[in-house]
Formats: structure tokens, C-alpha cells, sequence
């Protein structure tokens, strides 16, 4: 699920799945039976023991993330318009692009939400892809990735308003960036026949 919808920030630690106290926690506020927690403390173990990579983020400089629109990367600026576009199958979208410097890999998960300005209500689809970024020109150049269709739902829900656009990206090795970025949400000219 997307860091917003969860209540958390971007950039925000995510339980796992297999920690071992959340999931204690979690069966003693059920009435789990007991030995699930157990069960799950020694899976935990296990894991950890077969070699699972725990290691700190690699040395260097850390990520920085740049979020922007279109098919081809433009900086979002306060005095910005996104362009929601009407897909040719009936549904709207807003094509986002990214660029970011300093990855240390090519693959990272990507989130990205829309939400009005105003009130914080979520007013695209959830978009969490594992994506890889085109790779940079030359060094201190951003990677890439651009032209990502985030879905909006409910266009009476954001058209003419104020909307905050947030991603943020994951690498492998564990290092998080973030950003976002506020513009107004406009109809884009007709792009189906």
C-alpha cells in the first residue's frame, strides 16, 4: 500500500511482514493463538540465519529525487499546471516523470500519490511498481524515468484544484528518496480521435 494511504510520510519506515514484534503484537490484540507468534519469532530467526541481507545502505552520496510531469521530464514550479489527459479507453490520467541522482542501482520501487492540496483526500489510483530508471548521460547527470500513468479515479474530485503530487522511490540496498510538489489540476486538450 502507498505510504499515504497508510497514514505514514514519505520517506517513513514500513513494518515488515516478518517482524517478529508486530506480528506478536498484533496476535495478542486478536486472540490469535499463541504459538503463531512463536512460529513467526522463529521464522524471523530462521531467516535471519539462512543469510538475509541486513546490511547498512551503501557509503556515497544519498539519493535525491526530483518529481515532474509529462512524457518527457518538466519541473513542476509553484506557478504550475498538470494536464489530466483523457485516455482513449475512458479513464484520465496525469503522466508523471521522475529524475533522481546518486542511485545505486538501476531497479527501485516507485510510489507515487495525488492528493488535494486542501484537505489531504487521495484522489489517484495507488501506484507502488518495482521500475527501472533509464541511466544517466554522464556522471552528475539524473537517471531517468519518465512518462508514468498515474489514474485518477474521480476527475470531479481534483479538476480545477490544487493538488499535491508526492513521490518516493526505494532502492535494493534500502536508501529512500522523496519529494513533492504542488500545481493545479487542469483538463489537457483532447488526445483521442
Amino acid at each position: 500500500m502507498l505510504w499515504g494511504r497508510q497514514g505514514r510520510q514519505p520517506g517513513e519506515d514500513i513494518v515488515s511482514a516478518v517482524d517478529c514484534t508486530y506480528v506478536a503484537r498484533r496476535n495478542r490484540s486478536t486472540g490469535a493463538a499463541p504459538w503463531r507468534g512463536l512460529l513467526a519469532l522463529g521464522l524471523g530467526l530462521c531467516l535471519t540465519a539462512c543469510g538475509s541481507d541486513t546490511s547498512e545502505p551503501k557509503d556515497g552520496p544519498p539519493v535525491r529525487l526530483e518529481v515532474g510531469t509529462g512524457l518527457g521530464f518538466t519541473a513542476i514550479t509553484p506557478d504550475s499546471t498538470l494536464e489530466l489527459i483523457r485516455g482513449c479507453q475512458g479513464s484520465q490520467h496525469v503522466f508523471i516523470s521522475l529524475r533522481a541522482w546518486d542511485l545505486p542501482t538501476s531497479r527501485n520501487t516507485v510510489q507515487l500519490l495525488l492528493e488535494r492540496a486542501s484537505d489531504g483526500v487521495d484522489v489517484s489510483a495507488p501506484y507502488d511498481v518495482q521500475l527501472r530508471f533509464d541511466a544517466p548521460a554522464s556522471d552528475g547527470e539524473p537517471a531517468l524515468l519518465e512518462g508514468l500513468l498515474l489514474i485518477v479515479p474521480d476527475a470531479a474530485a481534483a479538476v480545477d484544484r490544487e493538488v499535491r503530487l508526492s513521490a518516493a522511490i526505494e532502492t535494493e540496498d534500502g536508501q529512500r528518496a522523496t519529494d513533492a510538489r504542488i500545481a493545479n489540476l487542469q483538463w489537457g486538450p483532447p488526445t483521442c480521435p
